[in-house]
């Protein structure tokens, strides 16, 4: 008797985690893609809200996160709205510390309220570390790197310069996004792009600065 029971009550915890799951998946919103530049960054629909987080779906959470955020990154400056966003996002990363799109996100809210901060430094490593081979993230990550002064980091410098040659040699359909990051970075930045792309393709440093 007991036995049956249990296995009723498992049977409806089950039912109820599938259509809980099921219509917070109805409901969710796209994960959101990273411009090469957050500030000409077209503004995002707003996503439906969960009281307290999206039950059982970290995934679905850390999009709806991400588009908060983005859209904070997107005003350009510190405001109540870059502190809530900055908060929902270190909560994410409470259950998904493996999301390099959240910690670049995290990194871009940091350099809001001080570029040269280590808080920026090291969200922007993690980005790096959980998603060296993520090719969309690249264009994001060059330009928070050298937008915000975040390059005195010997560690991190040596990871965007491994960025720098991979859009040099391996996609150049990123050279574009290399030229926007160019163009928006810091005069340390830029003394940076000018160097890595020096090492790797000379003949590009003309349209670097062009």
């Amino acid at each position: 008797m007991l036995f049956r029971i249990s296995l009723i009550a498992l049977s409806l915890l089950v039912g109820c985690y599938g259509f809980v799951s099921g219509a917070a998946e109805l409901a969710a919103s796209a994960r959101p893609v990273f411009p090469d530049d957050p500030k000409l960054s077209k503004q995002l629909h707003e996503a439906p809200g969960w009281p307290g987080g999206i039950p059982f779906r970290s995934d679905l959470e850390s999009n709806h996160t991400l588009i908060e955020a983005l859209d904070a990154v997107r005003d350009g400056k510190a405001s109540p709205r870059n502190d809530h966003a900055r908060s929902r996002v270190i909560s994410a990363l409470s259950e998904t510390p493996y999301d390099a799109g959240l910690w670049l996100t995290l990194a871009l809210l940091e350099a809001q309220r001080d570029p040269s901060g280590p808080a920026v430094v090291g969200a922007l490593r993690m980005a790096y570390i959980t998603g060296a081979n993520d090719v969309r993230l690249m264009p994001m990550r060059l330009y928070t790197a050298t937008s915000a002064d975040a390059l005195f980091d010997l560690e991190l410098a040596e990871l965007a310069r491994g960025d720098v040659r991979l859009m040099l040699t391996r996609r150049p359909e990123l050279r574009v996004a290399l030229v926007k990051a160019y163009r928006q970075a810091s005069k340390q930045g830029k003394a940076f792009l000018e160097q890595a792309v020096q090492a790797v393709d000379p003949s590009f440093v003309g349209a670097l600065r062009g």
